[in-house]
């Protein structure tokens, strides 16, 4: 049950104030009203102790959380979705393994709708509202899946935690009361940034500014209403380092949801790195434009999609491990519309992925230990006019010799400027190792009737891609994965691969760094040609994690217990 609290006033200060006394001083350390209904005069925590509760300073007052069991607890007038923080916070981490627990959403900056917009509120942009800053090894607690965390466009989280000290959000059910299993999704809501950046649900006229603010594009997140969207794919939005969201996402009606993470129209100035969601109800990381990038990123049993993106994304992503245990979607879904919309609006959605490890489970829809009503575990999923680039990656099934729904799909949906795209050049492969009983897929519009996939993969630009499909007798299981026969959550790419029969095979790895940074047709240059990418690292080895340099040891959920 959430404690409904009013904070109390200051009473001397209130005084002073109607009598015109001049300035006050109201000294934080010595005037402190708390989440418990009442004001006190020191911030000791209870049996002499310090109070190390997340603080603030607002209208002349300061006001603090309750400090109890090695607790913080902060009250829905703490702050909330009707009472976001209007200023900065930082939250400690706190002794003894203690948690901060919020009674209700965690709202930072002030979310400005069309309906604000138009009545001549400014939207804030680039870090002109509050910063959230959470300390490495800090835990955050909510108590019901209607709650969750929401940065509004122009504010900022920064989140940055480490190997040894990671920051973890989740549920009550799970941090305090240590009763919840990997099949427990939906807990709490999760985490949703709102940015400034490009989507292809507004128009260019909706990019110009007017009156106070620099663009009118307002665009109402999914699950709880919030809003995003602009003019500025390079905005910060701050950064996530070492994060862990676990038993996340809450769905308001079906299509509707609150993710792991959301990430609406987040600038490229935003830092995502070693970020993991763990058993969520829906997506693991979700883009909605903008044009974030990705990097060591982990998800483990989720719900849904574990990458997804759309609505003119454009952005990068490396080092990327997906982990079926159970019943769960795609591991990557990628639109550059949504159903119902013509699919060559722009901006174009169009992704670049390198070192994806992919690992189904072949477990049906409402089916499994963790089952799912999403969908069919399965692996990448390129539709509805996405642009997409995959290099150096594994796609795999965790089942019996492989057994596998369709490990990679490409679909002409909402028209046919999917495959127009892949033919065109738009879109790219390389360097990929596919080895599952459906390893390809295709749904073609008849404008595109002669595409076959398993040519295109093979063709032109596209090198090195290899496809295992068991038509060969005796070719599954191949060697892949190292420790995969023996152990389904096994993850580091093999030291050498092999098909079933033994036969060695060798991938040549894709020199991603000759990328370039701009997302123009044709983007991939000559080989031998100087490199120019700014964001993906040079590779030795394909796949998510090699043995020898395993960077998700220490900080992650589900991989090593």
């Amino acid at each position: 049950m959430k404690i409904k609290t009013l904070f109390a006033l200051n009473v001397l200060a209130a005084t002073l104030a109607a009598c015109g006394g001049g300035d006050i001083n109201l000294n934080p350390s010595n005037t402190v009203t708390n989440s418990n209904n009442t004001t006190n005069n020191n911030t000791g925590g209870g049996n002499g102790t310090t109070n190390p509760c997340a603080t603030y300073t607002a209208s002349g007052q300061q006001f603090q959380g309750v400090y109890a069991s090695n607790n913080c607890t902060y009250s829905v007038n703490f702050v909330s979705d009707t009472r976001p923080l209007s200023v900065d916070l930082f939250i400690p981490e706190l002794p003894d393994n203690g948690l901060h627990i919020f009674e209700d959403s965690l709202f930072v900056g002030r979310d400005v709708s069309e309906a604000d917009a138009n009545a001549g509120v400014r939207v804030p942009q680039n870090g002109e509202g509050p910063t959230l800053t959470i300390a490495a090894g800090a835990k955050l607690a909510f108590s019901s899946p209607e709650d969750y965390m929401m940065i509004a466009r122009g504010s900022r989280i920064i989140a940055e935690g480490t190997a040894a000290k990671p920051i973890i959000l989740s549920a009550v059910t799970d941090l305090r009361d240590n009763d919840a299993t990997e099949a427990d999704r939906g807990l709490w809501g999760g985490l949703l940034i709102n940015g400034n950046g490009l989507t292809n649900k507004c128009t260019d006229a909706q990019r110009l500014s007017s009156g106070v603010n620099p663009h009118n594009c307002h665009i109402t997140a999914e699950g709880r209403p919030s809003t995003y969207g602009g003019n500025n794919n390079s905005e910060s939005s701050g950064s996530l380092r070492y994060v862990v969201v676990k038993h996340a996402g809450y769905e308001v009606v079906d299509g509707s949801e609150l993710n792991g993470i959301t990430f609406n129209a987040v600038g490229s100035g935003t830092i995502v790195e070693y970020v993991q969601t763990y058993t969520t109800q829906d997506d693991g990381f979700e883009m909605f434009g903008g044009a974030v990038n990705l990097k060591y990123v982990v998800g483990v049993n989720i719900g849904d999609d574990t990458y997804d993106f759309s609505e003119g994304w454009t952005g990068n992503i490396q080092f990327a491990l997906s982990l079926a245990t159970s019943g769960s979607n795609t591991c990557v879904e990628a639109d550059n519309t949504g159903s119902g919309r013509a699919d060559d609006l722009q901006p174009f959605t169009k992704g670049r992925i390198s070192n994806l490890t992919c690992i189904t489970s072949n477990v049906d829809r409402g089916l499994g230990d963790s089952p799912s009503a999403k969908g069919d575990s399965e692996g990448p999923l390129y539709r509805e006019g996405v642009f997409f680039e995959m290099y150096n990656s594994i796609i795999t099934s965790n089942a019996e010799g492989m057994a596998s729904n369709e490990c990679l799909e490409i679909v002409d949906s909402e028209g046919p400027q999917t495959i127009a795209a892949a033919k065109a050049g738009w879109s790219a492969a390389s360097s990929n190792f596919i080895a599952c009983t459906e390893a390809l897929k295709q749904g073609v519009d008849p404008a595109n009737s002669d595409f076959s996939f398993a040519t295109w993969l093979n063709t032109g630009s596209n090198q090195n891609n290899v496809v295992v499909d068991g038509s060969v007798a005796g070719s599954l299981p191949v060697t892949i994965l190292d420790g995969l026969a023996t152990n389904p959550r096994a993850y580091l790419t093999a030291p050498a691969f092999a098909d079933g029969n033994t036969t060695p095979i060798t991938i040549p790895v894709f020199d991603v760094t000759r990328l370039e940074d701009d997302f123009t047709p044709n983007a991939v240059p000559a080989l031998g040609s100087a490199g120019s990418s700014s964001f993906f690292s040079e590779v030795d080895f394909i796949g998510a994690v090699k043995a020898g340099d395993d960077w998700t040891l220490g900080w992650t959920v589900g991989l090593h217990d």
